[in-house]
């Protein structure tokens, strides 16, 4: 029982340390047009801040793992807790927009120590009946962030400016680094011998694995799609379609999270029908959903559909996460740190995809073009190999 109740808790701290984490990433999307009109540029060059931050964060997963390897998982996930805690004060007081992107960039570096290396330390330290429902937690929490860190920045920026949103981070990671330093003990597993510089030695199994290549391009658009839907129903809520107010846009945006929930019976879902057909179902779902909202204007049946789209986004991530495990032969490790690198990939290119949609004359164009997207990694996923035969 008092094991039980560690684990417990443990899954707790790295539930939340993945939303106030990924908020780095979700808060600043809102505040696109504050940062253009804070430091006089356009609203285009101000998405780079999004598009730095997430392209220095994708890279930099690739490496923790291996870092975290050779200097222990939760002292990695500290030092980039207190590097992130440090660049969020100095961000509160940039006065320049270079400097916003240096310090963005820098952002996404010490971000990036968290999800590659909680997944690794949750693998290696649960019992095999406790990992999948711990692995469903932690996934389920950076897409939470998608909700709650946009909502919270959005009250913030309401109500003081956006620097605030900054500050109020800067608690938030003091408070997780005290948390975890307390509570989370260090993994027992540790190879001092690692040699970093080796890590590149790995790309070559990729000539062994090639049918993972499908898992990764799905893990490609899942972020793609969920970004660029919340940005396009933003957009579409306070239109006069709808004609709703932002206090409207934040709550169907809320109304998310019963999908990401929802989603936590993945484990169980997938050991009935399989991973293959649960990664087929999540993305056809999401993309019946797309059409479904830009044909509507009734706000509850929005609000279902976008419940539906980010349910179906919720199921495909750790569900892919587990294929990409299955398919490749060995060196399953790497594999997920690079799956985890071209997941959040799609984080930098959302932004710059949303400015070119964004300019479409119809809102159900918006959405068509988005669901497209979802269409083809729905194709890309039927070409996957079959569970049984993996390999």
């Amino acid at each position: 029982m008092e094991e039980q109740r560690h684990y417990n808790l443990i899954t707790t701290i790295l539930f939340f340390s993945g939303i106030i984490v990924m908020g780095s990433l979700y808060t600043a999307l809102p505040l696109t047009a504050a940062f253009a009109h804070s430091f006089h540029i356009p609203q285009s060059v101000a998405t780079l801040n999004g598009v730095i931050f997430s392209i220095m964060y994708s890279i930099s997963c690739l490496f923790y793992g291996t870092i975290s390897d050779k200097y222990g998982r939760i002292k990695t996930i500290l030092i980039g807790l207190s590097g992130l805690t440090i660049i969020c004060f100095i961000i509160g007081f940039v006065q320049s927009f270079s400097l916003l992107l240096i310090m963005r960039a820098i952002q996404g570096i010490f971000a990036a120590t968290f999800s590659p290396v909680a997944i690794t330390y949750t693998t290696e330290t649960y019992p095999a009946k406790k990992r999948v429902t711990a692995i469903s937690f932690i996934s389920t929490s950076f897409m939470l962030s998608g909700v709650l860190g946009q909502n919270l920045s959005e009250l913030i920026v309401h109500h003081l400016n956006w620097r605030w949103v900054y500050f109020t981070l800067t608690v938030l990671y003091l408070c997780l680094i005290f948390v975890i330093y307390r509570y989370v003990p260090e993994s027992p597993r540790r190879n001092a011998d690692v040699q970093l510089l080796k890590f590149f030695n790995n790309f070559k199994d990729f000539r062994d694995n090639l049918k993972v290549l499908y898992c990764l391009f799905i893990s490609f658009t899942l972020l793609i799609m969920f970004i660029s839907m919340y940005a396009i129903l933003n957009l579409y809520i306070l239109s006069d379609k709808v004609n709703g107010d932002m206090s409207t846009a934040s709550l169907v945006k809320l109304f998310g999270v019963i999908g990401m929930l929802v989603s936590l019976l993945g484990g169980r879902l997938s050991g009935r029908i399989g991973i293959k057909r649960v990664i087929s179902l999540a993305l056809l779902t999401s993309t019946l959903s797309l059409i479904l909202m830009g044909i509507t204007t009734n706000i509850i049946c929005i609000t279902i559909f976008s419940v539906t789209f980010v349910a179906g986004i919720a199921f495909a991530i750790p569900s892919v996460i587990s294929k990409v495990g299955m398919t490749v032969k060995h060196n399953q490790g790497f594999f997920l740190s690079v799956n985890t690198v071209i997941l959040f990939m799609g984080t930098a290119i959302a932004p710059i995809l949303m400015i070119y949609i964004a300019k479409l004359p119809q809102y159900f164009l918006m959405f068509a073009s988005i669901a497209c997207i979802g269409l083809i990694s729905f194709i890309v996923s039927l070409f996957m190999p079959k569970d049984e035969s993996a390999h």
